[in-house]
């Protein structure tokens, strides 16, 4: 009688058991940390939420935006409400120290040259002034299009006029313009391309093009108090 060891069913069911049990123990690892990883993931979301507005809040509150930010997590439910605005299908924060609105922090997203890209901006009270931007997750090349994430990258998109007035009741959304990386803009509307990520950092303006449109529609369509 041959030796089951020997024989060639011996590796496959030694290598499936293998599998199942690390499987298990991956599985049992994962399920034990859930509920601190999305905790993690909230304080997170939430600290680039209260960043974006923590400039706004310190001037109000005469402190220093880095207070607000180190505040956390007691200054969020303090300055920041989640909101639903009428015909806005987008996850929507609002900013307010007492009854003063400082701006709608929007959840937006878009396609980058890889894979998807899912970004935060803040808008002024009455939705005419881009104030703020953060990319939170992107699939872009690391050192190339993934360079979307710098802070001078991002710091190019505040206190931007986001439309032109056509006449009372039509606005025209402005339009961005890439230029070469280090050279000097001469508006607000002219934005440092990244060097060698020339379709991600189109990208990243086409979705604040498009979802920004989609915003201002909906609120125009369903007027809100502002």
């Amino acid at each position: 009688m041959s030796n089951f060891r020997d024989s060639m069913l011996y590796p496959v069911l030694f290598m499936l058991i293998t599998c199942i049990v690390f499987v298990g123990i991956l599985a049992f690892m994962y399920r034990s940390s859930e509920a601190k990883i999305e905790a993690n993931n909230k304080d997170s979301y939430q600290r680039l939420v209260l960043g974006l507005f923590a400039e706004s809040i310190a001037s109000a509150t005469e402190t220093k935006p880095y207070h607000i930010v180190n505040d956390y997590p007691e200054a969020f439910p303090s300055y920041i409400n989640e909101v639903q605005l009428p015909g806005v299908d987008r996850r929507t924060f609002s900013a307010s120290v007492g009854d003063s609105l400082l701006g709608y922090c929007f959840d937006i997203g878009g396609k980058g040259l890889w894979g998807s890209m899912r970004a935060l901006i803040v808008l002024s009270p009455d939705i005419t002034t881009l104030d703020g931007l953060v990319i939170y997750d992107q699939m872009e090349t690391p050192g190339l299009g993934g360079r979307i994430g710098e802070q001078w990258f991002l710091d190019q998109f505040k206190k931007i006029p986001i439309y032109d007035v056509v006449n009372q009741n039509k606005h025209k959304l402005v339009s961005f313009i890439l230029i070469p990386e280090g050279k000097q803009p001469t508006n607000s509307t002219e934005i440092q391309q990244i060097t060698g990520a020339t379709i991600t950092s189109a990208s990243v303006l086409k979705m604040l093009e498009s979802e920004i449109t989609l915003i201002i529609e909906a609120m125009d369509a369903q007027p809100v108090q502002r």
